[in-house]
């Protein structure tokens, strides 16, 4: 009987370290950042080009930017869309934070991604209707 029970308990010991080693690398495991093609409301992405990291604004560099990258999408609003990719979810949402509010212009993060949402030619409800659709999607 006693045998029985230290196998049990060993078994189990193996288990709970293979769960745990399994739920680490998958947090560890990040989605790689792309713009959605479609999205609800009629917005299909049209174009999507990588800008020169060098270019960017020096609060981003000095923050952790890594990479940056511009897509336009055809829709209400025909929404431009910057996508900087930070060092970590903390640089991104500090970027928020420190952005100033611009007519036509909206700012959001998602983990490791700052990115500003600005249309020249729709009304900012539109805009807003984009950013919550472009939030939901990534």
């Amino acid at each position: 009987m006693e045998l029985v029970r230290k196998k049990t308990k060993q078994w189990s010991r193996r288990a709970l370290v293979a769960a745990c080693g399994a739920a680490l690398g998958a947090c560890g495991a990040e989605k790689p950042l792309e713009f959605p093609a479609t999205l609800p409301g009629g917005w299909k992405l049209r174009t999507k080009q990588q800008m020169a990291a060098s270019g960017a604004a020096q609060e981003l560099l000095l923050n952790g930017l890594l990479s940056w990258w511009q897509a336009e999408y055809d829709g209400p609003a025909y929404p431009t869309v910057q996508m900087y990719e930070m060092k970590t979810a903390a640089s991104a949402f500090e970027m928020v934070q420190k952005h100033r509010s611009t007519p036509g212009m909206i700012a959001l993060s998602a983990g490791r991604a700052f990115f500003t949402i600005q249309t020249f030619r729709g009304t900012m409800a539109e805009l807003n209707r984009f950013a919550s659709a472009f939030e939901n999607a990534f």
